[in-house]
This record gives C-alpha cells, structure tokens and sequence, in this order.
C-alpha cells in the first residue's frame, strides 16, 4: 500500500497531533448538543451551584484569553509547532464552555458577573519569566480542579437536567484538555535543566498553596449542596498524581503527600 492510500493511524492522548484528532472527533455544537427548550425550575437549582458556576464562568474565560496568548510562545520554545494546532482546538473548546455557560446561567437569570478571586493566581501564573512553564503547571492544576468539579456535580441533586447535560459535555473535553496538559508538563519536564527545575519547584510551593485557599474559600457554596473542598482537592491532587518525575519534583512535600494520603498509605 502506498502513502497515499495508507489509513490513519488511530488518534491517541500521546501526541499533540493525537490530540487534535481526538478534539475534531469529539466536536459537539452548544446550540444543539442540549435542549435549551427544556424548563429549569429555579426553586430547584441551590444558590451555591449558581456561585460555583460564576467561578466556573471566570475561570474558562480567563484560561481562554490565557492559552491564546501564550500557546505560541510555547511552541516556539520547544520547538513543536503542533502545540499551537492542539491548543487552537482547546480555544475553541474553551469557547464553547463559555457560550454553555452563560446561556445556561441567563436561563436561572443570573448572568456572569466579573469575579476577581483568580486574578492573584492569574498574575501568579503568567507575569514574569518562565511565563511558559508556570502557565503548564498551573494549568495541570486548573484542570484537574474543574474536572473533579464537573465529576462532583454529575452526582448531585443540586444540579438539574440541563446543567448536568451541559457538564457531561464539558467534561469529555476536560478529560483531553488534562491529557494535553500532561503532555505540556511532560514537554516541560524534558527541557528544564537543574537550575530552572529548581526555580520551577519554588514558584509551585507558593502556586498551589493559593490555589489550594482559594478552593477552600467556596466552602460556603460547596457546603451546602455537597461539594466539599477537602474532598475536591484530594481529588485533584490524585488526577494530577501518576508521573513519576512529576510527582517526585512537585508534588513530594508533606503539603501535596496530605491530599494524597491515601494513595501513599
């Protein structure tokens, strides 16, 4: 068989190219893929799944503008330019969730409104050098967080039957969006020399101690529709677990071993 006429070999979460396939395999429209007709009975819908969502709602947006802006300047970096066709998928992806969202939070007739809790981390995470590697780092983070989120929130009550087919939709496209992260942090790993490792695992400490506060200061929303903070972050925390040179350079500290415990006994 000739080149030209040899099949494809199947799409895997290996590569970048992989990757892309996967998300062109997966392609959902927003408008369509849920019904929009469907009534929500507001009375039914906790306050504190509308506050979690607000989150949510900030935290795609400012991950899209984030990826658009330095997507690039990885690539270059590392020198795979499949990095940029990848990370464009995820772009659209993130603006699908953005659209999902807001359409589903007017129909409660609570709208998104600016919230300012993810800006230090933001600013954290993306001003100054090695701009690149902190943004994959905490991205591996940020995404493990909103997929053990969306999980959480397919088991509760407090979600209805459109918010629950939203995120179940979001959630397909999460799982590949952490696959591709670990990839990032795998590109990371492999071109930080000593010096910069070290600066990296520096910054981590104080990254994912604020992160961490940050998810626990929605214990008052979570609370009281069952999505506690302790249990989400140990969860993250075990989504992100399973390299091994990433756990032995980030994630070996008494701070990360205690969500991990369990996986460490």
């Amino acid at each position: 068989m000739t080149p030209r006429n040899t099949p494809l070999e199947k799409a895997t979460a290996k590569t970048w190219d992989g990757l892309s396939r996967m998300a062109f395999a997966a392609d959902w429209n927003p408008e369509t893929a849920i019904d929009w007709s469907r009534p929500i009975e507001r009375s039914a819908v906790k306050d504190g799944w509308i506050q979690i969502l607000q989150y949510f709602y900030e935290g795609e947006w400012q991950g899209l503008e984030i990826i658009q802006r330095l997507m690039n300047k990885a690539a270059h970096l590392f020198d795979t330019s499949e990095m940029v066709t990848y990370y464009s998928t995820q772009c659209y992806d993130e603006s699908k969730h953005l659209f999902v969202f807001r359409t589903y939070l007017n129909k409660l007739d609570s709208p998104p409104a600016k919230q300012r809790a993810f800006d230090p981390l933001v600013f954290l995470a993306t001003t100054g050098p090695l701009a690149v590697e902190r943004w994959l780092l905490a991205t591996y983070f940020t995404e493990s967080l909103a997929a053990t989120l969306f999980q959480r929130s397919l088991e509760l009550d407090a979600v209805d039957l459109t918010g629950k087919e939203m995120i179940r939709l979001m959630l397909k496209d999460e799982s590949r969006h952490i696959a591709g992260t670990r990839l990032g942090v795998q590109t990371l790993m492999a071109h930080a020399g000593p010096i910069k490792t070290a600066l990296l695992k520096l910054w981590w400490k104080l990254f994912v101690r604020l992160a961490v506060a940050q998810v626990r200061r929605l214990k008052r929303h979570g609370d009281p529709i069952g999505m506690e903070p302790e249990s989400i972050l140990e969860k993250t925390f075990g989504r992100m677990a399973g390299m091994e040179e990433f756990d032995g350079k980030f994630l070996s500290d008494d701070f990360a071993r205690g969500f991990l415990r369990d996986r460490v006994a």
